[in-house]
């Protein structure tokens, strides 16, 4: 099966791989770019299918009462591959205020932005350096930027 894809790419790229013939790097680089582009239209499109933890209306609270679902909501991921939309069903308890959102517990998402793969690479690399080197070095490594978020103590949850 891979080597069906992989050929039928090869024919669907044949323009690009001819402009680069001969220049290593470049087709190095544009192989590279053409992989995170797959990789991401394929991460969305598993998110987009999979059950957004729709429950029921109801959904019993910790302080005794019911959460009510009170809608799908949109939320923006950063990944390894690019920012991904994800939607997930959300509640919400009157009596105390909590809120659920199912999927994102389910599928290790914290309240930040970083999936959990690109929350580990930046603990990772943050062992010994500052929050700014590691944003430069996962930028370099997978092309993503990650200078908007706050501060690197918030990974520690995800980098179990």
């Amino acid at each position: 099966m891979y080597e069906q894809i992989i050929n039928q790419l090869e024919q669907l790229l044949k323009q690009e791989v001819q402009d680069f013939a001969g220049d290593f790097a470049k087709s190095e680089q544009m192989v590279w770019q053409t992989i995170l582009s797959l990789g991401h239209g394929l991460l969305q499109r598993i998110v987009d299918r999979q059950p957004n933890s729709y429950q029921r209306t109801c959904l019993a609270c910790p302080c005794g009462g019911w959460m009510k679902f009170v809608q799908h909501r949109s939320r923006n991921i950063h990944t390894l591959l690019g920012w991904i939309r994800l939607k997930s069903a959300y509640y919400c308890c009157p009596n105390c205020g909590a809120t659920l959102a199912p999927y994102d517990e389910l599928s290790g998402l914290g309240s930040q932005q970083l999936s959990p793969a690109l929350a580990k690479a930046c603990c990772m690399l943050a062992v010994d350096d500052s929050f700014q080197q590691v944003s430069k070095k996962i930028q370099h490594l997978f092309g993503q930027r990650v200078c908007d978020i706050p501060s690197s103590r918030q990974f520690t949850r995800w980098a179990r």
